[in-house]
């Protein structure tokens, strides 16, 4: 064993405290006015309802999502109270689930050092980071499916019934937050590794079997909630059509759709390599890395201690790039074994090499930091003077540490960590927050705290924010199209002012506030000079 590349002492525990810190700060970011919102309602309205069953957006019934996420951001809300921190926390709990499962599987394939360094790079991936912040899916499915994929090779090592029972559970869980991709996946991954292996023996085992049972009894609850929404009202009128199983969709119907794309139109349909160059951001600090060591353990193949890794991340592109709906953060799914294949290269590369790795990742950080810095001193500049030492100050001192760090191994993981960590760090604690000057339903959550009397007499016209409901606890279905409001209250746009103006509403007092769909960036509003020109006004209105 080369003692060079040991990762151990308190270095290593300094590095996961760096990284606790920036997921702890994330948990009290503001969630978008956009899925992450949209979830979080859909469960406040099963608090509200004590109606756990039937999934509900703004009154109408969802059919898309299983309900797992739900629940559980549901169950925190009561636990916890209706916060930001309340929605994010099962995500963060699910993400710890997935470092621990991505260091067993690393352990079990390759050595502890190999799945001690995978978790640590999994954790350090900017979109991972992101997911924790911007709360979807994505975060949950993806740890889901890693512990189901390590909890089975570990049935297939031991036969132990523990393991058998836990992939079943573990299937079930990615089966009960995103559909059938959270049980392909693990099987696919481990059925590669089984025939590489030839290990014929491990498939005749009768426990499959019984593991099959234990999941069907594991789905049962969504099953049966989607039986009761849906199959049991065959009348309900779902996306213009009638007689809807809500059990058949969920099983096959859900993921077909997805890579069809047809209901929800062709995101990156037409880009057979999105993926390719998505993971150049979102697999920062690591992304060119990733892409060397897949090659070069695909030029060395015949020497591959395992094929699970490489062989699910380049099934899953393939299968990804094939579908006709793709968004960024599909890409997350292949974290865990694009960190675990990583790892593996890195511990098997020959000390000379590593330097060069080092100088390159050197490069790549800096890039990144000197990124972070133009957002936060020209984009949105840290506030206050003070601010400004303390944030430069922590910088410096992790890079500083990062940097006395020897051997040389140790050195360039402790450089990456720490270009990751203060990177997310920043935005998580600066720029990210101050976006949120820009969505005018929170901004209008803020100010409605003070008087809460609006809320009484409140309707939206012609716009929705999920940010303001979800701020304000109380949800307001939108009015049906063609109907003008009635209540003293009306939060609209520029386009729904003028059509009440015209309508002859009288108008008390109107209030206003700058607002961008924050979930489409772009240039012109991240450069001050330019960021009016792409915003629009959102009013709210006090009619007499």
């Amino acid at each position: 064993m080369n003692t060079d590349r040991l990762l151990s002492g308190p270095i290593y525990g300094i590095m996961w405290l760096a990284i606790a810190a920036v997921y702890i700060i994330g948990l009290f970011v503001p969630i978008y006015d956009a899925d992450p919102a949209h979830h979080a309602l859909i469960a406040l309205h099963m608090l509200e309802t004590d109606d756990f069953i039937s999934l509900i957006d703004r009154g109408k019934d969802y059919l898309d999502k299983p309900h797992l996420l739900f629940w559980l951001s549901a169950a925190s809300f009561k636990l916890f109270g209706v916060s930001t921190f309340a929605y994010k926390f099962p995500s963060l709990l699910a993400s710890i689930l997935g470092f621990y499962s991505t260091y067993r599987l690393g352990k079990l394939l390759y050595s502890e050092n190999v799945g001690k360094l995978a978790a640590l790079i999994y954790a350090t991936y900017f979109a991972q980071f992101l997911a924790n912040q911007d709360v979807r899916m994505d975060a949950m499915l993806t740890a889901y499916i890693v512990f189901s994929i390590w909890t089975l090779m570990a049935f297939v090592r031991t036969q132990s019934l523990g393991f058998a029972m836990a992939a079943a559970f573990g299937m079930a869980l990615g089966f009960s937050t995103k559909g059938g991709i959270g049980v392909a996946m693990p099987l696919m991954a481990v059925g590669m590794q089984l025939l590489f292996e030839k290990n014929w023996k491990a498939l005749l085992q009768w426990k499959w079997l019984l593991m099959g049972v234990f999941f069907l009894i594991f789905i049962s609850p969504v099953l049966y909630a989607f039986y009761q929404q849906f199959d049991l009202h065959p009348e309900k009128v779902i996306r213009g059509m009638t007689g809807i199983s809500g059990i058949k969709f969920i099983l096959l119907g859900q993921s077909i759709e997805r890579f069809q794309g047809e209901a929800w139109g062709g995101t990156g349909s037409n880009d057979p390599y999105f993926f390719l160059h998505t993971l150049l951001w979102a697999g920062l600090p690591w992304a060119f890395l990733n892409y060397w060591s897949l090659i070069r353990s695909l030029i060395a193949y015949k020497n591959l201690k395992e094929v699970l890794t490489p062989g699910i991340i380049i099934l899953m592109m393939i299968i990804l790039s094939m579908a006709q709906y793709k968004l960024p953060h599909y890409l997350n799914l292949l974290f865990p074994y694009l960190a675990l294949q990583l790892s593996g290269q890195l511990f098997d590369l020959p000390s000379k090499h590593i330097r060069w790795v080092f100088y390159f990742q050197c490069l790549v950080v800096v890039l990144m930091l000197g990124m972070v810095t133009y957002i936060n001193t020209y984009y949105f500049p840290i506030p206050g003077v003070i601010n400004q030492v303390v944030a430069a100050t922590v910088a410096g001192v992790i890079l500083f540490l990062s940097l006395r760090q020897s051997p040389l191994f140790l050195r360039l993981i402790s450089v990456c960590v720490a270009g990751a960590t203060i990177t997310f760090m920043a935005l998580n604690a600066n720029g990210y927050p101050q976006l949120f000057n820009y969505d005018a339903g929170y901004q209008f959550a803020q100010s409605t705290r003070k008087e809460p009397a609006i809320l009484d007499s409140f309707e939206f016209y012609n716009i929705y924010s999920y940010t303001f409901d979800f701020y304000t606890q109380k949800i307001h279905p939108p009015l049906p199209p063609g109907q003008l409001p009635t209540s003293r209250w009306v939060m609209t746009d520029a386009e729904g002012l003028a059509q009440l103006r015209k309508a002859g509403v009288k108008i008390a007092q109107i209030r206003t506030n700058q607002h961008y769909h924050l979930s489409k960036f772009s240039g012109k509003f991240l450069d001050p000079k330019t960021r009016f020109q792409v915003c629009e006004r959102r009013y709210l209105i006090e009619r007499y």
